[in-house]
């Protein structure tokens, strides 16, 4: 998850909240599995630490799909070739 501490709210913009709400919302329908993966168009203003943990969380999406597979390969391989 995100590390990074949340500001106090008097320091929060309210509008780069609103310009990037979409986006947002959009990330966290894909970490509750309502989406396919985050919104194509990421805003130029999203902070950079958003932008990264988007792209762990794609990243760690993408092992478990490919262990995901291995291990259904190796399921359906049979534990002794017939001679």
């Amino acid at each position: 998850m995100c590390k990074r501490s949340m500001e106090p709210l008097e320091q929060m913009d309210s509008r780069l909240t609103l310009r990037i709400l979409p986006y947002l919302v959009g990330v966290i329908a894909w970490l509750s599995g309502k989406a396919e993966g985050p919104p194509k168009k990421v805003p130029l203003l999203v902070p950079e630490h958003l932008r990264v943990f988007v792209a762990d969380e794609q990243r760690a999406e993408q092992r478990r799909q490919q262990q995901a597979l291995e291990a259904a390969e190796k399921e359906s391989q049979p534990e002794h070739p017939p001679p």
